[in-house]
């Protein structure tokens, strides 16, 4: 008889399929064309309003209030962000349960780092909640003035929330380049540290952000292939 599938590896494996198919969905939601311009470099709208500064910027994407422009613009990022609100924990989920395995052969240092891991995805978590509503915050507003109170803190918690999910996967990409074999999460701890990389320059450049992103999403899917998918349903993988 084959061996069994491990349950938690077939988890993993439905988890990680059904967050690419949450971020697919978000992505063919999201408007993929500014009303006017984007600001920085950037080239997707939904990365523009984040890290919004300024009214201007926000209503170079969205339109004047009491435009048809702003009217279904903003209809249409305030239904992003809405179902963004449950985005959040299934990319939580996922990534607890990558950097728990991800430390599983070095148990005894791991589970005290693991701690300080899980603190940096709960403020990742907190402060994509407080931007979603800071930004629904931004899209009711009908003047510049009601804007300015949620953009003074809507970059800044932009940049906390990647911040902390980069360094998340930079301290698991540790453990995978240090105690993991195979090219898979090698190539995994080689994307996430240079999405971390890019990400801490992205204070200095902001568009560098956007750069960092298709490193994030990379070394995720190797992580997913790996876990999900190679132990899961591989014969020749060793069970953990």
């Amino acid at each position: 008889m084959g061996e069994k599938s491990n349950f938690p590896e077939v988890w993993g494996l439905a988890l990680g399929l059904f967050l690419a198919l949450y971020a697919g969905f978000l992505n063919h939601i999201t408007p993929k064309e500014p009303a006017l311009d984007n600001h920085s470099g950037f080239e997707s709208t939904l990365l523009g309003l984040e890290m919004a500064e300024t009214p201007k910027q926000v209503q170079d994407l969205i339109g004047i209030p009491d435009t048809i422009d702003f009217f279904h613009l903003s209809t249409e990022y305030r239904r992003v962000h809405y179902f963004d609100f449950g985005f959040i924990f299934c990319y939580l989920a996922f990534l607890t349960y990558t950097g728990h395995y991800a430390g599983r052969k070095v148990r005894p240092i791991f589970l005290k780092i693991f701690m300080g891991m899980i603190l940096l995805l709960v403020i990742a978590g907190f402060a994509d909640l407080i931007e979603n509503i800071l930004i629904l915050n931004v899209l009711d507003a009908k003047t510049a003035e009601e804007m300015t109170p949620s953009l003074e803190y809507l970059k800044p918690t932009s940049q906390l929330k990647w911040f902390c999910l980069f360094s998340y996967v930079a301290i698991v990409s540790v453990y995978f380049w240090l105690y993991e074999k195979g090219w898979i999460l090698k190539s995994a701890a080689l994307l996430f540290f240079t999405g971390f990389f890019l990400q801490m320059f992205s204070i200095i450049r902001t568009n560098l952000l956007e750069l960092s992103f298709p490193f994030f999403a990379l070394g995720m899917v190797c992580s997913w292939f790996h876990y999900g998918f190679s132990l899961a349903f591989s014969s020749l993988s060793k069970k953990t």
